[in-house]
């Protein structure tokens, strides 16, 4: 009687332990792999809508500015593009949506100041929140067009 009439296996039949451990390595290794590599994409993709959320609010900037012939104080910060200042004249906005606008994909508010000169600066300060910083922590900084 063969083993295929019997009804039983060869003794050499299926995966040994040993070779079952070495697939589970085998797939851990490109498991790690492959999540270092999406982590990689997303910090990216962070920067990169940080970059977008930057110019966006650079156009509702320029939009206020021609309206009302100059850029919000310090003080009054970007919330001006929301809702109108005191004291301002032909304010036709608002300039954003909503202030989620005003915080960075990381969570952390958008800093904005404006020189003696009329000139702004907005920064992004990356996945840390710290000044400077390399890759995805390094600041992300947009002023006005010279």
């Amino acid at each position: 009687m063969s083993a295929a009439t019997s009804g039983r296996l060869p003794s050499d039949a299926g995966l040994t332990i040993l070779e079952l451990m070495v697939v589970l390595v085998i797939l851990s290794i490109i498991g790690v792999v492959v999540s270092f590599q999406v982590v990689g994409q997303m910090d990216r993709a962070k920067v990169d809508i940080a970059r977008l959320q930057l110019r966006q609010v650079q156009n509702a900037l320029t939009l206020f500015d021609l309206d009302t012939h100059r850029y919000p104080s310090a003080t009054e910060g970007l919330v001006a593009l929301i809702m109108p200042p005191d004291n301002t004249s032909n304010w036709r906005g608002p300039y954003v949506k909503s202030r989620d606008l005003f915080a960075d994909p990381w969570g952390h508010e958008i800093a904005y100041s404006l020189d003696d000169g009329q000139r702004y600066v907005m920064v992004s300060k990356g996945a840390d929140g710290k000044e400077g910083g390399d890759g995805a922590a390094a600041d992300i900084v947009l002023g006005q067009e010279q």
